[in-house]
């Protein structure tokens, strides 16, 4: 651990200032396309010039608990304006990864966030493309692609019923779910999780590497909250594996870049005051209740199916036909609150997306 807190202390600053979007589904190929920031989309590139990479390196590590949708965001992707811009921008892999990372009233987690910054790009000797029609072109582009990842080792207590909850963090002493596994600490827990599911897994917004796959694969990542010991094993494996000089720091090295955030200018603040008939920036806040909506009911949505899944990984014969059932609902539920999300993020005034 001692080698690895070193580089987490590191810091890095981005040359670009600007409003910052969290989103993996922007890169490279992007840079110069013109931006609307009233509506949050992306439009055909106006400006071209050289892509040129920026190799800085950098990472932190934070302790979240108890942290629902909004305080994540908040503590996860500071980048965040206002708090929509994640809901509207972020792609299908950091939406749902945000949404399994909060807590709820029936669920309690804790994570350990490790986040890596690896550098950005930008797009250099940029010029307007001759090719255009400045009207099309809006008020912003898309000036520079940041690149990072963010892991997170997540504990959970998956309960059935609110009052399950209310009972566990009322009479436990800490709550949590990283603690000194000791005979009382886990007698305690035990005890008052009993009606419980402990979950440990892990989530990221790129892939991961080939070994913590197989460590994950491999060991038991869903107990009883009555016989938590095999899975604080698990737990205890998978934080050796993290802060080990040789374990997940080098093997994430080894992976391909992944972009993380993208950096949004307007024309006149990168220099482009040639093009005097750019289409000023408007706006619009209508929506953004729709879209905070919409997004809502998307992770209640991602988290009810992750809870079905807890309770059936450790169901008996007995239990699993009707869990069987209500993971299946579960699921259906989640593509409509995915059609809905991505139906009102594109057309918020649906009469669907005012319900």
């Amino acid at each position: 651990m001692k080698s690895f807190l070193p580089l987490l202390s590191l810091s890095c600053a981005f040359a670009a200032q600007g409003q910052i979007y969290y989103s993996e589904k922007v890169g490279v190929n992007d840079l110069g396309r013109a931006f609307n920031p009233s509506m949050h989309q992306l439009k055909d590139a106006c400006l071209q010039g050289t892509p040129t990479q920026h190799t800085e390196f950098s990472g932190s590590l934070d302790y979240l608990q108890r942290a629902d949708q909004t305080l994540i965001k908040r503590r996860t992707f500071g980048e965040v304006h206002g708090g929509v811009n994640l809901f509207i921008i972020a792609g299908s892999v950091s939406s749902s990864m945000t949404h399994r990372n909060a807590t709820d009233q029936n669920t309690l987690t804790s994570q350990l966030h490790l986040k890596f910054e690896e550098g950005y790009s930008t797009l250099e000797n940029r010029q307007v493309k001759t090719d255009v029609n400045l009207r099309d072109c809006g008020s912003h582009f898309v000036y520079q692609v940041n690149y990072g990842r963010d892991l997170f080792i997540n504990t959970r207590l998956h309960f059935r019923t609110e009052e399950d909850y209310k009972r566990f963090v009322t009479q436990t002493k800490t709550r949590l779910l990283f603690f000194k596994k000791t005979k009382t600490k886990v007698k305690e827990f035990e005890k008052y999780a009993e009606n419980a599911v402990f979950n440990v897994d892990i989530n990221s917004n790129g892939p991961l590497p080939a070994k913590l796959q197989q460590l994950l694969n491999e060991q038991p990542t869903y107990c009883r909250g009555s016989d938590m010991t095999p899975c604080l094993q698990t737990l205890e494996k998978l934080v050796n594996y993290s802060f080990d000089p040789d374990g997940l720091q080098f093997d994430l090295a080894e992976l391909a870049k992944v972009p993380r955030s993208f950096v949004v200018k307007s024309y006149q603040e990168s220099g482009h005051f040639s093009a005097h008939n750019w289409q000023p920036v408007v706006s619009n806040t209508m929506h953004e209740a729709t879209w905070h909506r919409a997004e809502q009911r998307y992770g209640e949505a991602v988290r009810r199916v992750a809870r079905f899944k807890a309770f059936l990984a450790v169901a008996s014969e007995v239990e699993k036909p009707a869990l069987e059932a209500q993971l299946e609902a579960a699921h259906f539920a989640l593509d409509d609150a995915q059609r809905l999300r991505k139906t009102c993020i594109d057309s918020p005034w649906m009469s669907q997306c005012g319900q």
